[in-house]
């Protein structure tokens, strides 16, 4: 399984309106077939940042194919006009064992 992690800082006239946005992207990105978390922050360890997505996919075959969707990019240049910071990784998921 493969994670893709992206945190978000605004530009200042965008933070705002951070709830909304996180539902509108939320929306979005599930709308262009994305499994999608979108958080805002929890506590002052998060508040450097706006916004975090994280979408998973089955496989890094599958992520690179879900990122080249024009839904998905065209989600992604939106978020871009309206952000300061975007930092994104892509991490493949450790498999537990829940008999160990």
């Amino acid at each position: 399984m493969i994670q893709r992690f992206c945190f978000v800082k605004l530009l200042d006239d965008e933070v705002g309106t951070r709830g909304e946005l996180a539902e509108m992207l939320r929306a979005q990105l599930i709308s262009a077939g994305a499994d999608v978390v979108v958080g805002l922050p929890a506590d002052d360890s998060a508040a450097r940042w706006d916004l975090s997505i994280v979408i998973t996919a089955a496989s890094i075959e599958a992520w690179n194919a879900l990122a080249q969707l024009p839904a998905m990019t065209g989600v992604f240049d939106e978020l871009a006009g309206r952000a300061a910071v975007v930092k994104a990784w892509t991490f493949s998921a450790v498999h537990v064992d829940d008999d160990v």
